[in-house]
């Protein structure tokens, strides 16, 4: 298997535990630290079948070798092009194999609700700042297209929406980010200081009724297929 954008390596051991010590999984990661990291993390659980290696996806080539499963979760969404990285998908890929890709489809559905005015707005200054970076919030309206022009056949589309009441797992994760990526947004200017206070007051109050819930931007879990070119 083979991991594009592999950060620290956390999908990428989750795979290598399910091809066993029989199989093999191979991730490319940017980040030099990152992979340090992953590496350090295999070894320590005794996963000999995991790799770890520095890659830029979008200079060098991907390994000239064919894997059963491209695995690619929040990459894409980043890249300033994608169409050199999916020019290569095809021969990385046995026949039967499969790209499975989990990008956002659509950003806006972002929110808190009932209300909620100023989430929204950090949920547009959010998608602003990947635009301004050169990427693309919502690749994944792209990617179907895109992979079945290069000769692969789109198997499965899937939308994977994250909905959670106030003190779930998914508001916890939401509220985080919006803690978190509020401050990069400031140093953009895409973000002020009272904004952040309207945004906390909102989820503060939130806590207090039972009704509010927490909607994520939506993901869509894309299945490609390789078969013979």
């Amino acid at each position: 298997m083979l991991d594009l954008g592999a950060g620290p390596g956390f999908a990428a051991q989750d795979l290598a535990r399910a091809v066993g010590p029989t199989g093999r999984v191979l991730g490319l990661e940017l980040s030099a630290d990152y992979v340090a990291t992953g590496q350090a993390m295999a070894r320590a659980e005794g996963l000999e079948q995991l790799e770890l290696r520095h890659h830029n996806l979008l200079e060098e080539a991907l390994p000239q070798e064919a894997f059963h499963l491209v695995w690619c979760r929040w990459v894409a969404m980043f890249l300033p092009r994608v169409e050199p990285l999916l020019d290569q998908l095809p021969q990385a890929l046995q026949p039967g194999g499969q790209a499975l890709v989990h990008e956002y489809m659509h950003w806006d559905s972002f929110g808190l609700h009932p209300g909620g005015a100023a989430i929204r707005r950090f949920g547009a200054a959010v998608q602003h700042s990947f635009l301004q970076a050169g990427g693309d919030p919502d690749i994944n309206r792209r990617l179907p297209s895109l992979l079945a022009a290069r000769g692969l056949q789109i198997a499965e589309l899937r939308p994977l929406p994250v909905v959670g009441r106030s003190g779930s797992m998914a508001a916890q994760w939401l509220e985080a980010f919006v803690g978190v990526y509020s401050l990069q947004l400031q140093r953009l200017g895409l973000w002020t200081s009272a904004d952040a206070q309207a945004a906390h007051a909102e989820i503060e109050a939130s806590r207090h009724d039972p009704g509010s819930y927490w909607v994520g931007p939506t993901v869509l879990e894309l299945r490609a297929t390789r078969w013979e070119l």
